[in-house]
């Protein structure tokens, strides 16, 4: 997951730096918690992107803990698909303005026309993880009760925000186990004689 964050990141800024013309970091990856007024002067007006929850994306899940290759069976335990919940919060200390909250408005471009993920439609292609093919993004609109519930978890400060579900992301780490190779197939089946 830290490599898909770590080119999210990079291709915000990179978006929102060609937006503006200004070459700047706009967007980092923190946890929302840790943040207070006397360790982020660095982040003040600026978009920090939290992680909400992590669930599995079961409409992915494989029964088969095998794959065939060159006629031979290969176990292996099948790879976990997850869906991450991403937070985008505009961070400011201001008590007066919100200078800065367009950074959060760039953001929301950025996925306007990325709703499906991949190398072709990065900033920066090169940064798209390995393993990657099409992440879908879905923005995620809570009611006032689960919006509630979600900022007392990162201590009870609204910020402005929106929240991406990023679908499908593949987490493996597998170890491959040969089986014997299938040299026959064979097919018995017992008829039943019609005694009517």
């Amino acid at each position: 997951m830290s490599p898909f964050l770590s080119f999210l990141k990079d291709d915000l800024n990179k978006f929102i730096s060609d937006k503006i013309g200004a070459n700047d970091k706009f967007v980092y990856v923190a946890n929302l918690n840790n943040i207070t007024d006397s360790t982020t002067a660095n982040l003040d007006n600026k978009v920090i992107v939290s992680i909400a929850a992590i669930e599995e994306d079961k409409n992915k899940k494989d029964p088969n803990n095998y794959t065939k290759e060159n006629g031979k069976i290969i176990y292996r335990q099948p790879v976990v698909w997850v869906n991450l919940v991403l937070l985008f919060t505009f961070y400011t200390k201001s008590t007066e303005n919100y200078n800065g909250i367009d950074t959060l408005a760039y953001v929301i471009q950025y996925f306007q026309t990325r709703m499906g993920l991949d190398q072709a439609k990065a900033v920066i292609p090169a940064n798209f993880p390995v393993g990657l093919e099409n992440v879908v993004v879905e923005m995620v609109t809570l009611d006032f009760e689960k919006s509630n519930y979600l900022w007392s978890m990162f201590g009870g400060k609204y910020h402005p925000s929106v929240i991406y579900k990023f679908r499908s992301i593949p987490i493996d780490d597998a170890v491959f186990t040969p089986g014997p190779a299938i040299e026959d197939t064979q097919v018995s089946a017992i008829h039943k004689k019609n005694t009517t």
